[in-house]
């Protein structure tokens, strides 16, 4: 290779690299909602992101003129645009797996009764692709696009049991072991025991571990060289989930 062309290259890769600070401060913004912050002022956004007001406005300005961000009429606030809501749909229905999944899942939830999960692992977190629900349920709300921890799930500890070694080890670093409910496992010693039990029996349970009075039963899916690229599972309250019917489930 000529220097003219290593020079090239070597601009091609910083370019790669670049990340461009404006749009890095845009995504940033939209990840300041959550559930349980739905909605918040110009004030709150600066200040969880340590802006300047004008930058931060010109951002929010520049967010809802686009439809990703709406200014909540007759107050201060902002909540997500409806474009989000879109993305949304975009991104799940060019996930082929989960129109795979759906007959499979739906089968599951008639014999059951109970809700039926599909989820995968992204970033060291649980994500909740799609779920089944009976026609009656206590939540009024799709779970899909969810992040939970993995170590407190039946989903998440089913892929844990699986991971190799370098992968556990870094996602463990990562995000630790915090305490969910009383009932969370939360040291190494506990985890490692129960990731053996889930490989010796197959399938992984959470008996309240993320929330309380729910129980469920997961498996992972495993690709052909055993790696668990996704999990399913049966959730249920700690009375409809009862322990005689785990074995069959």
């Amino acid at each position: 290779k000529t220097p003219s062309s290593q020079r090239q290259e070597a601009r091609a890769d910083a370019e790669v690299g670049a990340q461009v600070n404006s749009v890095k401060k845009a995504l940033g913004i939209l990840e300041c909602f959550t559930a349980t912050q739905r909605e918040l002022t110009l004030s709150q956004i600066s200040r969880q992101l340590s802006l300047p007001k004008s930058t931060a406005l010109n951002l929010i300005r520049t967010l809802g003129a686009n439809g990703y961000l709406l200014h909540t009429a007759n107050s201060q606030t902002y909540q997500l645009g409806y474009n989000v809501m879109t993305l949304s749909y975009n991104l799940r229905t060019s996930m082929p797996i989960i129109q795979y999944a759906m007959p499979f899942l739906e089968e599951l939830q008639v014999k059951t009764g109970e809700n039926i999960y599909l989820t995968s692992n992204v970033e060291g977190k649980v994500l909740y692709l799609e779920g089944i629900y009976p026609s009656i349920r206590i939540g009024n709300y799709s779970v899909a696009g969810k992040r939970l921890p993995l170590h407190c799930t039946g989903c998440g500890k089913a892929m844990l049991a699986y991971l190799p070694e370098a992968e556990l080890e870094s996602i463990l670093q990562r995000c630790g072991l915090p305490a969910v409910t009383p009932y969370t496992i939360t040291t190494r010693e506990q985890l490692d025991k129960e990731l053996a039990r889930i490989r010796a029996r197959g399938y992984a349970l959470d008996n309240e571990e993320e929330t309380l009075g729910v129980k469920c039963v997961a498996v992972a899916i495993r690709d052909s060289s055993g790696y668990p690229c996704g999990a399913i599972s049966i959730s249920g309250t700690t009375i409809s989930m009862r322990d005689e019917l785990l074995e069959d489930y």
